[in-house]
């Protein structure tokens, strides 16, 4: 997210000036005119640099800083100020006040836009740590940031506790699955459920958002499911019962998709449900690729929430992809172009994977192995964001009848 930088001056060339020299630099500058302006902008949206004149008329850059360090929403934004060249005492008094740098008028712009980024390097660990400062209260310190590394370090190692360690072997199909973690802990899960001899639940989850609120999130879908799996008679009367627990326990901006259906193995038949998650691509040596569009509204966000529940049968070497939104929407390196089409209802934009390259994927690589066909999705994700790293949670999970 680009940072904000507020520019004040009286000028409104100069304002003018700095903006058009900030912005093509990938700040996102607001400006003000005056030093009433100035606070409240700040107070309003904080920005994350001030770049502040000083001889304004009613109220002087110096008055403006007294202000906002006395404002706890702002005293720890960083200024600097714009002075000119003969004002020696002003640039004194304004470091004493608290300012964090200053600048000559007349400026050279490639010297604001080094003096903007100094300042900002300086200032980003600050900002955030304060948010880590405030919610540790009195248990930030040396040994507080040590015990909570150490929790968050035992989360991670129970959430994946929590995860199947490999996909079951079943006769006629082969099942492989990946996950990647944007962070320590994830908000992405799976789970393999046995049920009966030759039926095993399957589940694909993403909780909205990532880290510790969604891994707990997850961790409670996940145990409500293992509990209620034998229960239901069926995966749209599971995900009602999932949902109105999470709907009653959480609060409405906590969220999850998921789809959960049953694979028969001696049936040779996938019936499943869908809560708002990605559309599954189900791939037939006939009839080529198609999307299995049975869907229902997300896990958690609406009390009244209904589902239903479809079908489909496996032929010998079909195969199933399901994915969470982690993969379609992972974004393209600068100098990566994608196709666009409006066939795949996940294609969103040319700048993300989307659901149209999953496809393709799929089916220039539908002779591989599940685990085989995971790596060969990871690698075009690589060569498609430039990048082996992920912004968000990314989970897959791969069925194929034998042929």
């Amino acid at each position: 997210m680009p940072e904000t930088i507020l520019v004040v001056d009286d000028d409104l060339d100069i304002l003018e000036l700095l903006k058009m020299n900030l912005e093509p630099e990938g700040y996102t500058v607001r400006t003000a005119s005056d030093g009433d302006g100035a606070v409240q902008s700040a107070c309003t949206e904080p920005p994350d640099l001030i770049l502040l004149d000083v001889m304004m008329p009613h109220k002087n850059g110096l008055q403006v800083i007294e202000e906002l360090k006395n404002i706890d929403e702002t005293k720890n934004i960083p200024v600097i100020l714009v002075t000119a060249r003969g004002q020696t005492d002003d640039k004194v008094l304004g470091l004493e006040t608290g300012a964090d740098d200053y600048i000559t008028k007349p400026f050279d712009l490639r010297e604001v836009t080094a003096r903007v980024e100094a300042v900002l390097g300086r200032t980003r660990p600050i900002k955030y740590i304060n948010p880590l400062k405030r919610a540790m209260g009195e248990g930030f310190s040396e040994a507080g940031l040590q015990q909570l590394a150490g929790h968050l370090e035992a989360a991670a190692a129970i959430q994946k506790k929590l995860l199947p360690d490999q996909a079951p072997s079943l006769d006629g199909f082969d099942i492989a699955n990946l996950i990647q973690s944007s962070t320590s802990v994830s908000g992405d899960f799976y789970d393999f459920i046995p049920l009966r001899e030759t039926q095993i639940g399957i589940v694909l989850g993403d909780v909205k958002g990532n880290g510790i609120p969604a891994a707990l999130l997850m961790v409670m879908i996940r145990t409500a499911l293992r509990l209620l799996c034998h229960d239901e008679p069926t995966p749209a009367a599971i995900l009602k019962r999932i949902n109105d627990l999470v709907a009653r326990d959480t609060e409405a901006d906590l969220f999850a998709t998921m789809i959960y259906g049953i694979l028969d193995t001696e049936a040779n038949t996938f019936t499943y449900a869908n809560g708002g998650h990605c559309y599954p691509f189900h791939y037939n040596s006939r009839t080529g690729i198609d999307v299995l569009k049975t869907g229902g509204m997300l896990i958690g966000a609406f009390e009244e929430a209904t589902f239903t529940y479809g079908a489909c049968h496996f032929d010998p070497g079909d195969i199933i992809v399901f994915y969470t939104d982690g993969i379609t929407e992972t974004e393209a390196a600068e100098d990566t172009t994608s196709d666009t089409s409006t066939h795949w209802e996940q294609d969103t934009s040319a700048l993300f994977y989307g659901g149209e390259r999953l496809a393709n994927c799929l089916s220039e690589n539908t002779a591989l192995a599940p685990s085989a066909l995971c790596e060969a999705i990871l690698t075009d994700l690589a060569q498609f964001s430039g990048s082996t790293q992920t912004n968000d949670d990314r989970a897959l999970i791969v069925i194929k009848r034998d042929i």
